[in-house]
Order: C-alpha cells, then structure tokens, then sequence
C-alpha cells in the first residue's frame, strides 16, 4: 500500500523478486539467489538481463524509486544496486514480520519477568499481525518458500507460548474450542494436543481430554508408525490420576522479583483450587490448629498428613492452605514431587519455588544446598507456608523445613513420614458410608441409585470408603449410563488373570499409583501376598505364601503398613504368635490383578 493505494505488482516473477528483497531487508541479497529464487537450477541464458527488468519495474512504483521531497531534493532511492547484488532499504516498523518478531520478543521478555497477563497481551498482538497463511498469495521459488515455512513455525512457536500464558491465567474454557480447530487443522502436532487435554481437564471434562490423546495416538501409530511422546504419555497418566498438579493455580496475586527482600504487605498465593470436601471437618480443624501454634523447640510449624490410596489428602491440605491466610500472611506455596514411580529430583523442586517468588530460572543455584540456602534467605523474614505433595521419604522436604518459627510446612505423603522436623502425623481416614453416599448421589442423581440401595452400599464398601475410588466409581457410571451400580459392582468383583489397559480412570488407579512407587521387592511381595486369596493375614501365614523368616516378613509387613496399604488388628485369638494381624482391603487385591507389571524403582 502507498497512500492507501494498492501497488503491489501483478507479475509473479516480480512479485517474488519483491518478496525476496522484502524478506530480507536491510541487506543485500546476491543475484546467484535472485537468479535461484526465480528459476531454480534451469536459468535462462537472458537470466541476468530479465532480473535487470523485474528491477526496473521495481523501481517505478511509489516509495522504491526516487522521490521528489518537499523541498525539490530528491530522497535516497529505497531499491539501491550493490556490489553483487540488490538491497531493500525499509525504516524500522513498516514490515509485518518486523513488528511480529519484536511484539513477540517483549512477551517473550515480560513472561521471564513472570508478568504472565502483560506477555499473554503482547503475544495476542504478535499474533495480530497476521492476515493470513505467510504469503499465501505468492507461488515462491526455493529460496521465499523456506522463509514463509520458517514464517510460519515461528507463527505456531508465538501461538503455543501465547496459549501458555492464556492457560496460566486461567482462560482454558475460552482456549477449548480454538485448540479443538488447531488440533484438527495439526493432526501430529503433540504440543497442541497436550495443551488441547489440559484446557479440557482443567474444565472438568476429563472423558474428553482422554479422548484426545487417544485420538492423537491412533493417528501416530497410522499415519507415522509412532507412540506419542513421553510428555503426552505424562500428562495421560496425570489425567487418568487425577493428578493435582495439572490443577490451575487458584492465586496468583503479586510476585515478589527479590529472593530476600520484597516490598512489605505483599502476599504470594500459588495453590491449586480449593474444591467442598465431605466429611473432612475434624481433620481440618486438627491440622489447622498444629500450623496455627507456635514452632515447638525447633522453632518450626511442620504437619505431616498421610492416608490410603484415594484418601484425599492432597485436597485436604490444599483446602487447609486456603484457610490459613491470617497465620501466613506473606505467602503460600504448593509443589508436588510428582509420580511416585518417577519422583522429581529435590533440586527440581526447589528450583519450582524460587521461581514461584520472583527468580529468573537462569539465575537459580545449580546445586540443591545452594537452592536451599536461597529459598531460606527468602523465608528468613517472612511468614510463609509450603505446602508439599506426593512425598514419599523424610529426605525429600529436609531442606524445605523452615528455619524460622513464622513459617510452616505442611507435607501430603503417600506413606507416614518420621522426623523431629516433621511434628506430628496426621492420618486421613475413609469417610463414613454415608458420606460417600452422598458423594455419589451429589455426581449422578439421587433418582438413579436410590433404587438399588443395596447395590450403592456394596459400591461403597468394595472402594473402602475412599473419596477418589468413590468419585472415580461414580465417574465410570456417568460414562456409561447404560450400567447400573449392581452393573458397577459386578464389573468391580469380577477376576482378571491379565491386565486391564488403564484408557479411562477406575477405582483402582489411586491404589495403582501408590504401589508404583514401592521398590520392586516390596511390590512384588505385596502382589503374591493379594494373589494368596485371603483378605486377612497372619505374620505366619504371609511368611508361608513368600517363604521367608516371619521376623523379616513381619517387618515387610510393617513397611506396607506404613505405605498405608495394609491395615492392622490386635490378633484376638490364637491363630498367631504375634501381636498383629494383617488385612488387605479389597481394592488392593483387585488392582494388583488389574495393574500393568511394575517397573523397577
């Protein structure tokens, strides 16, 4: 355009000599590319005296040729000839790809600093500039061809890192339908499938995001011959657990830029949302009032929460974080360490939180003691509390224990931790039948159940009365409104010799999950112990089925108990020699049938 008036060339040849010269200019572009650009490898023996022409005719529309200024003096031509070539001199912010490319470097810029809704805002204006495919209406030679391609990716590069941003501030609702075209329009691109599943979870439609990597998978295997990568294999299985750490931050208010110092009066909220629990009154209270008190001798505020597979402990210290505002004023905190098969190493996490406070990830300590000297330097003045998800060993939260008595802890562990440091345990029992009743009726409707009461009940009791089970029962029931909780309970009882392909959650995944992370000893001891067939179990009738010493199989025993996989009575008769004995609850026995093999730890 010049003066409004449009004066691009209608030859094509020219066309792709301006669009060569445009793309790159500033500079000079050799005639050998020009010639290329134009003819490829067949060149007319006329190639040079033609290009002089495309030139030429360049030369003649308004701006690219010599100008009168208002003066009477003529201004510098834009389309100069230079030694072995030609250059296209354009001042600074008249080309789209110029714009593009410095709008995307500032939210590139700003997003570091940790300013995610001003990136997210520059990002959207980055992508503004595009009026369509780069140009779509050229038919370019070799050489515009790989620049509209790299055109194109750094396109696609700007919208996956703008759509980070929009899911970060928490617009997945609004990203769904534009990912769904995306995906459709990309049917191999994994990065925007795995931002599609994410969006669809966080939208509590989580059948859907499953549904969309078993789509991208069917399309891989056909189309290349290929699994989805190991991150889209993650977040499957994040999605299929329910993992808490896909969950949106529900806070994010004023990010501290200083590792020490930060503005009085701020306040550094990062927690994932805070969902009604049922049944959980007592337990709140109890933790809040441990993280309420004074540190002890230690000078630390630490409650280490624990229970059975699908307890719910992570809801419930994340619901106990959202009301301890008042005791931590200055912040709070969560981090999870991930798959218990696959933990994130500690410096990971660290690294996580001083993020989360305001430093730049290229400034992080390298090492673990390092990070952890940074992250006390922070807490040192300033009452704070982590919480801290999926632990499975006192010696992954020794170096977030904070040094001063203003600060807490709170740990959500997939076994019961032991540590001075570590204060009091806290166990998360099953809920009260009727509580769980009240979860299933609340996700499918009392007009559907309460005519097989019996049958609930029994749903009820094979899921130990486990929230996530629970939940998850009620969720398969959903998916198939076909079935009937007597269905339910006959599909839940019945023997699998070989393993179930875990393609959509069941009740079984929490305790799946638990047991990938035993080491393989202990997993396979606990697999022989529910192929025995006995619900409950003496020291030496579980030494019988292993064919080990009872002391040694009694401190294994011990161990699985501490996993929070076993329970435990008082033997009240003389079937053992011991002091104990040993129930495995149902859903235990049916996982292990249903599990994939476990893999070494």
């Amino acid at each position: 355009m010049h003066d409004g008036v449009h004066v691009t060339p209608s030859a094509p040849k020219v066309r792709q000599v301006l669009a060569l010269l445009t793309l790159r200019a500033n500079t000079t572009v050799p005639l050998h590319q020009l010639v290329e650009e134009l003819w490829e490898e067949r060149p007319p023996c006329s190639a040079a005296t033609t290009l002089q022409t495309y030139i030429y005719q360049l030369r003649k529309l308004p701006g690219l040729g010599e100008t009168q200024s208002p003066g009477g003096a003529d201004s510098p031509q834009a389309l100069v000839t230079t030694p072995g070539g030609y250059r296209l001199s354009m001042p600074q912010g008249c080309l789209d790809a110029q714009e593009f490319t410095e709008l995307s470097a500032r939210g590139r810029e700003v997003m570091e600093r940790g300013a995610v809704a001003e990136a997210a805002d520059l990002l959207h204006r980055a992508l503004a500039v595009w009026r369509g495919p780069a140009l779509s209406d050229l038919a370019p030679g070799p050489i515009v061809g790989i620049d509209a391609l790299r055109l194109e990716e750094q396109r696609y590069e700007v919208m996956e890192e703008r759509i980070d941003a929009d899911l970060l501030l928490g617009r997945h609702h609004r990203l769904i339908s534009e990912l769904t075209g995306l995906a459709a329009d990309n049917p191999t691109r994994e990065g925007l499938h795995a931002k599609l599943m994410l969006s669809l979870y966080r939208a509590g439609r989580r059948p859907d995001a499953l549904e969309v990597f078993q789509r991208i998978r069917r399309v891989l295997a056909r189309e290349l011959g290929l699994e989805p990568c190991a991150e889209l294999q993650r977040l499957h299985q994040q999605v299929l657990a329910g993992d808490r750490g896909l969950d949106l931050p529900a806070e994010r208010t004023t990010v501290i830029g200083s590792r020490t110092e930060g503005p009085p009066g701020e306040t550094l909220v990062v927690l994932p949302p805070d969902v009604p629990l049922r049944g959980r009154t007592a337990e709140i209270s109890r933790i809040t009032r441990l993280l309420g008190e004074p540190g002890g001798t230690d000078g630390t505020r630490c409650v280490a929460v624990a229970g059975p597979p699908g307890a719910g402990t992570t809801a419930l210290a994340v619901a106990v974080a959202h009301g301890l505002g008042d005791v931590f004023p200055d912040g709070r905190l969560y981090v999870s360490f991930g798959d218990p098969a696959a933990p994130r190493p500690v410096e990971d996490v660290l690294g996580e939180l001083l993020e989360a406070i305001g430093c730049r990830r290229s400034e992080l300590p390298t090492t673990r003691p390092g990070r952890a000297r940074s992250l006390q330097a922070w807490l040192a003045a300033r009452r704070v509390l982590l919480v801290v998800d999926d632990v499975g060993a006192a010696d992954q939260v020794t170096d977030l224990v904070p040094a001063n008595s203003g600060s807490g802890l709170l740990v959500a562990g997939y076994r019961r931790l032991y540590g001075g440091q570590l204060g009091k345990p806290v166990d998360v029992p099953p809920l009260h039948p009727d509580q769980s009743g009240e979860l299933v009726l609340q996700a499918l409707g009392r007009d559907r159940l309460l005519d097989d009461a019996p049958s609930l009940r029994t749903m009820i009791d094979l899921c130990g009365g486990l929230p996530g089970p629970v939940t998850e029962a009620a969720g398969l029931l959903g998916l198939r409104p076909h079935w009937s909780a007597r269905q339910l309970v006959d599909w839940m009882s019945r023997y699998r010799p070989t393993p179930v392909a875990p393609q959509r959650p069941t009740p079984f995944h929490h305790v799946v999950r638990r047991c990938q992370g035993l080491t393989r000893s202990l997993h396979d001891a606990l697999a022989k112990l529910a192929g025995a067939g006995e619900s409950v179990l003496t020291v030496e009738n579980a030494a019988r089925a292993l064919g080990r010493d009872p002391d040694d199989t009694e401190e294994l025993l011990e161990e699985l108990v501490e996993f929070l996989l076993l329970e435990v009575d008082l033997v009240s008769d003389d079937s053992s020699g011991r002091f104990f004995q040993y129930r495995l609850p149902y859903l235990l026995r049916a996982a292990l049938r249903t599990a994939a093999p476990h893999a070494a730890v």
